[in-house]
């Protein structure tokens, strides 16, 4: 029986361990050595920070490699966002413990070790089947086209037998029970064809029956559930009341904000389809009922992470849309005077997969805390090439795409481009995001990964010099704003 895997295959292997060495001699914390990231501080010496996590499917288990790194290193978290994969890491360590000085990554390890990553495909057998196949390869594409190249390669090759038999056979009797054969064989595949197509067209019927998504999402819906509750968190408010509980912060130099505004919350974005907005919960449940409570916290992960296609959408139904407060809600909101009755979520990602600029403050000259991120990039040097006339068609679709999808969170960095001082990228070019059949190693290789990300990250980032282009940002734009 082979063995289960285990949090010390992950916090012990060489290579993390490795990670740790390299940070303590960098920072041994004698005094002008220390780790400083940040002027908020609690009684026990950690570091705060805040957080965003970016979505990508299974590739987030190096998401936890970062933060173990950050976490071992003293660094808390006091703002958490994050979409998709990245909501499912930041729902973990917003409750996990009493409060936010617990470290969370080896607890978040442990579901990790026990989950069957495959179960989340919890779809039909030709839903497993899809996905066993061709999905879960990085060159899934490259398949499907073989795939259909040699299902029409046949038939060409069926067609052009049939004629060549039957022209020859005249000329050369004996060929007259080859082609038989041959239109026989013609015959039987085009059957084949007939019913593939039949099945297929009964598959497109079913998913849109569906919701148009080829698993349900139910058991990481009941799975994401039972760890909240395992951690006491059954309401909207039990949510918030983890996010909110910051133990008592002092500053290592003075600002004239002090720290008595500092306060923890928890971001979880998501797109809504009806209205075509970007929803951050749990700040909007406001939108969707009157009494928030009555809304299950685990629903705003799996909204965040309802990837398109691969899973069924979200829905929040019976919305009390001719109520006062509703409509308040909605037109204060996004200006919208005739609420839905019914919303339909999917991915975040589609319209933003790094929300860092909720963290913005635009009234903070100084920042006493900076705003960390975490990007996962998969991309291969294939797909970042600028020749444009080299695209495939699936490369130009994938451009379009990505065009839209990153523009919100791209235009914040080029108008605030100190941000970017705060993210790390963790390369996983190797790895594709939508495999489910993570073999033990490829989990411990991604969280390797994850905290070398982090280790180069910590290593090249300087507080005091974030603080000071941060600063200049703010007048720059400030003169801006004047100059009007």
């Amino acid at each position: 029986m082979p063995k289960s895997l285990e949090i010390t295959d992950f916090t012990n292997h060489p290579a993390v361990k490795k990670c740790m060495d390299d940070l303590k001699k960098q920072f041994p914390g004698t005094p002008g050595k220390e780790l400083i990231v940040s002027d908020v501080l609690d009684g026990h010496g950690n570091q705060y920070v805040n957080l965003v996590q970016k979505g990508g499917g299974v590739l987030g288990i190096a998401l936890v490699g970062y933060t173990y790194i950050l976490e071992e290193m003293g660094i808390r978290f006091l703002r958490l966002a994050g979409t998709s994969a990245g909501a499912i890491n930041t729902a973990l360590m917003t409750v996990i413990g009493d409060d936010k000085t617990v470290p969370k990554s080896r607890e978040i390890l442990k579901d990790i070790c026990a989950l069957n990553f495959f179960d989340l495909v919890d779809g039909n057998a030709a839903a497993k089947w899809l996905i066993r196949t061709f999905i879960t390869h990085k060159n899934f594409s490259r398949q499907a086209k073989n795939l259909v190249s040699i299902i029409f390669g046949l038939l060409a090759f069926f067609v052009v037998a049939d004629i060549v038999f039957l022209g020859l056979q005249h000329t050369y009797p004996i060929l007259t029970i080859a082609t038989k054969i041959s239109f026989i064989l013609t015959g039987f595949y085009l059957m084949l064809l007939a019913a593939l197509a039949f099945y297929i067209s009964t598959l497109v019927k079913r998913l849109k029956e569906s919701g148009f998504g080829i698993n349900p999402g139910d058991f990481f819906y009941d799975w994401i559930k039972k760890r909240l509750c395992e951690n006491h968190v059954v309401t909207v408010a039990d949510l918030n009341k983890k996010a909110l509980a910051t133990p008592d912060l002092h500053l290592r130099t003075p600002h004239p904000h002090g720290t008595s505004d500092l306060k923890g919350d928890v971001t979880f974005i998501t797109s809504e389809l009806v209205s075509q907005n970007k929803i951050e919960f749990p700040k909007m449940c406001n939108l969707f009922r009157t009494d928030i409570n009555l809304l299950q916290p685990a629903g705003f992960i799996r909204a965040s992470m309802s990837i398109p296609i691969f899973f069924e959408s979200y829905y929040i139904n019976d919305i009390p849309c001719e109520d006062d407060q509703i409509k308040k809600a909605w037109c204060d909101t996004f200006g919208e005077d005739n609420p839905p009755s019914k919303a339909r979520f999917v991915d975040g990602g589609i319209l933003s997969n790094f929300p860092i600029n909720i963290f913005y403050n635009k009234d903070v000259v100084t920042p006493r805390l900076p705003s960390f991120g975490i990007n996962l990039d998969d991309s291969t040097p294939e797909s970042k090439t600028n020749d444009a006339a080299q695209w495939s068609l699936l490369s130009y679709i994938g451009r379009m795409f990505n065009t839209i999808r990153f523009y919100y969170d791209k235009d914040f960095f080029i108008k605030n481009r100190v941000f970017s001082k705060g993210v790390g990228t963790i390369p996983l070019a190797k790895y594709n995001w939508l495999n489910f059949f993570l073999t033990d190693k490829d989990k411990i290789d991604m969280f390797v990964l994850g905290a070398q990300a982090a280790t180069d990250f910590l290593g090249k980032f300087k507080w005091e010099e974030f603080k000071a282009h941060r600063k200049i940002m703010h007048e720059q734009l400030e003169a801006k704003e004047t100059a009007k």
